[in-house]
């Protein structure tokens, strides 16, 4: 089979120019794994950091090498053609989505990847195959931070990086709740993220956030963005009652640098600091997880039929993908990239 990935550890950078169309052998699915025909993946930020081993600063490290490639993605979105010992849940013939274990080396962006059985769902029939794949880790992530703020219909909700894969999804899932949307993006994105169900927007590039939104008092701030400047900004705009609800943490766009074992240490120090002192004096400060369950996934994504926006639909090549890999480097992706096979 056909499958785009990568022989060496990485440095930072070097993953779009690494990237190379491998031939290997279809896999065999393992005790409750699924063999999937992949009909549609995605690109993720975090498919450059895990190849480059700066996922969350770098606790997860590369381990590719030439006897053992490590085929890039995460994504699913596909038929199942075979099923692992103990499945039950699944047959041949069924379309599913769902998304691979990073750091595995068996990887989405092949024609037929294994998944555990546990991370993959139905497909939903209202979905195409782009639509799904979009909505696998984006909407799994998104869901979870919906989750951990717990908003109410009523309240208003700030989401920085609103139009991007998981922000359109949050923006999404808080519009149908009854939640008021204040969408914080690019004025260029200002009609995709009212499209979405925000009911206003606020260009950062006009300055501060809080200062634009210097009269709001905001229940929640669902931060998709991150950095310790975001976070102040945040706590003033945000209710004593609200919550800060952060993907990233202290480190903005976490990925992009390598971090040393102190800094590492030092960050997960501070988002407990923060979790804990936050519980007396408030706002709640709360770092969102994606968690192990897929029931926000489906309760608050599938089952309401929601999905992201898809900027770019990508051909399975060498080249195109490099190209896509650049875009969503940018951050200024709108919604999500998806490789087609």
């Amino acid at each position: 089979m056909k499958a785009l990935g990568y022989t060496r550890p990485l440095e930072i950078g070097e993953f779009k120019t690494a990237l190379t169309m491998l031939d290997l052998p279809v896999p065999e699915p393992a005790e409750q794994e699924l063999l999937v025909q992949v009909k549609a993946s995605s690109i993720n930020i975090d498919d450059i950091h895990f190849a480059e081993g700066t996922f969350f600063g770098g606790i997860y490290p590369s381990r590719a090498s030439a006897d053992k490639p490590t085929v890039a993605g995460v994504d699913v979105a596909g038929t199942i053609v075979k099923v692992g010992a103990g499945v039950t849940t699944f047959k041949p013939g069924d379309d599913v989505l769902g998304f691979t274990m990073p750091g595995s080396g068996r990887g989405a962006w092949a024609e037929y990847c294994c998944l555990a059985s546990k991370l993959a769902l139905h497909k939903p029939a209202g979905y195409s195959f782009a639509e799904a794949a979009a909505c696998a880790i984006g909407g799994k992530t998104a869901a979870s931070a919906v989750v951990c703020a717990a908003p109410s219909a009523g309240e208003h909700a700030a989401v920085l990086g609103a139009s991007g894969g998981i922000g359109s999804i949050v923006v999404q899932i808080l519009a149908r709740q009854g939640v008021r949307v204040t969408g914080i993006c690019s004025a260029s994105n200002r009609d995709l993220v009212l499209g979405l169900g925000a009911v206003e927007v606020v260009d950062y590039a006009k300055g501060p956030f809080d200062v634009q939104m210097k009269d709001a008092r905001v229940d929640m701030v669902i931060d998709c963005v991150g950095g310790r400047e975001i976070e102040a900004q945040s706590m003033e705009i945000l209710k004593k009652t609200g919550c800060f609800v952060t993907l990233c943490g202290p480190e903005k766009y976490i990925g992009e640098r390598r971090l040393s074992k102190t800094g590492i240490a030092a960050m997960l120090g501070y988002v407990l600091w923060r979790y804990l002192g936050s519980k007396i004096s408030g706002p709640r400060y709360i770092m969102a997880g994606i968690g192990s369950s897929l029931e926000p996934l489906q309760n608050l994504v599938l089952s309401g039929t929601i999905k992201p926006p898809i900027d770019r639909r990508l051909p399975f090549t060498e080249a195109d993908v490099r190209d896509g890999l650049a875009y969503i480097a940018s951050h200024r992706a709108k919604g999500k990239i998806i490789i087609e096979m």
